[in-house]
């Protein structure tokens, strides 16, 4: 089972895209609320960040 995980990458446009990964749903759990608060704070202290992007990563296997 893969752990739960937020990263961040910051585009050529100013766009960081902040994703969340805790499968199998990227239910949000105490440890996602960190890493979000975390990215988030990160990309609103970048002068190059104009807007944020939040999402989550991977489906639900039927």
């Amino acid at each position: 089972m893969a752990k739960a995980k937020v990263t961040m990458e910051v585009g050529n446009d100013g766009v960081a895209v902040i994703t969340f990964v805790n499968p199998p749903v990227n239910a949000l759990a105490i440890q996602i609320f960190a890493g979000l608060k975390e990215k988030w704070n990160e990309a609103a202290m970048r002068n190059d960040v104009k807007a944020i992007v939040l999402t989550g990563f991977g489906a639900i296997s039927k």
